[in-house]
């Protein structure tokens, strides 16, 4: 997918992880991936005007429009976007839990989780209002496993800390975590899952 801003926008903001601040970065190089027709990746190579750090950025371009989705930082330190096979409401929920992170919103973050939790309770049409009982629904579908379980019903829990005021403030490893644990669910449910589907179909066929 080419780009013909390229050539022209030679700046971008960032959120700098060494000076953990805002701050304006010189494009040094970037580079194109698509496997056919659809979603295609960038990967932008910046240097902090601040610093001189390197930081390594991928966006996702949707076609037709060759609108960019927003930077996510791929190095140092943080996770790559997620996979394309996770719907993509919940991708912009998830992601916006990550921009909440990288500002230090840890509270937003673990709201933004919850949002996610619900979303994937959407997503296999359940109809409860409550998340709690939704959650158990899937569970008794045979949806999400015991673990599984166990690990939303923390999230759950986690999120109405963060939607009420309660006076505790949400810590920064809490929110990692929940980022961690969220991103790891929906790369079971819609990664992994699908891939031991096409294995065991390639399996039967054979």
């Amino acid at each position: 997918m080419s780009d013909p801003w390229d050539q022209q926008i030679s700046k971008e903001h960032i959120l700098c992880p060494y000076c953990d601040k805002s701050s304006i970065a010189t494009i040094q190089g970037r580079t194109y991936h698509s496997e056919g027709e659809g979603d295609a990746t960038r990967l932008s190579l910046m240097q902090c005007d601040e610093c001189g750090g390197s930081v390594l950025f991928s966006q996702t371009g949707y076609e037709p429009d060759d609108a960019w989705s927003s930077l996510i930082r791929v190095w140092p330190g943080t996770a790559g976007p997620l996979s394309a096979a996770v719907p993509a409401p919940l991708r912009a929920e998830h992601l916006e839990g990550r921009k909440c992170f990288d500002a230090k919103a840890y509270t937003a973050v673990v709201v933004m989780v919850r949002r996610t939790l619900e979303g994937v309770c959407k997503e296999h049409g359940i109809t409860e209002k409550v998340l709690g009982r939704a959650l158990q629904k899937m569970h008794a579908d045979g949806l999400i496993d015991g673990r599984l379980f166990e690990w939303a019903q923390e999230l759950r829990a986690l999120g109405n800390e963060g939607a009420h005021n309660t006076g505790r403030p949400v810590s920064r490893e809490d929110a990692a975590d929940a980022l961690a644990l969220c991103e790891a669910m929906l790369d079971y449910m819609y990664v992994l899952t699908a891939k031991f589907n096409e294995f065991k179909q390639r399996r039967s066929a054979r």
